[in-house]
Order: C-alpha cells, then structure tokens, then sequence
C-alpha cells in the first residue's frame, strides 16, 4: 500500500499534467467493487473493497478511485484550485 505522502505528490502529478481534472464531480456514488482500476494510483480496487465512481459532464468517462485516493483527489484539486471546501459563513 502507498503512503499517504506518496499518493498525494503522485496525484498532485496528475492533477498539474491535466491527467486526472481538478473540477467538481456533479454526482459521487460509491458501492462494492467489480475490480475497477483506480484513476489516481492506478492499482486494482479490490471486489473486497469499495469504489468511489465521480461522474461530470466534462469527464470523457466516470473516474473511479479507491476510497483513500478519492478524498485525497478531492483535497488536493480543492487545494491547487484554491476552491473552498464550502460555501463561507456571511462576515458579521
């Protein structure tokens, strides 16, 4: 299994090079795996395993991650993007 550490400069990689898109998935499933190959690390997500499936209109195809490596995608596009992680509280 890779390191957090590991993961997340190979999927900081990706997300520069344009290889995985930095914008929002317009649905999130997730559900047991069939053996699908995830986007980020590309390792096989284990039938023992759940699979987190990110659809987007502006996606060729839906991509598939592992649990750890979806949340990890998310963080860091959030981040590169500087897009906030939610909607800020009104200022007082």
């Amino acid at each position: 299994m890779k390191s957090e550490e590991s993961l997340r400069t190979l999927i900081q990689g990706k997300l520069v090079s344009g290889v995985l898109p930095g914008q929002d998935c317009a649905k999130v499933l997730g559900g047991p795996s069939n053996g699908e190959t995830c986007d980020a690390c590309r390792d096989t997500v284990e039938k023992n395993q759940l699979v987190m499936e990110c659809v987007g209109e502006h996606y060729p195809k839906t991509l598939q991650f592992h649990v750890r490596c979806f949340y990890i995608w998310d963080s860091e596009r959030r981040t590169l993007g500087d897009e906030p992680a939610c909607p800020s509280a009104p200022a007082e």
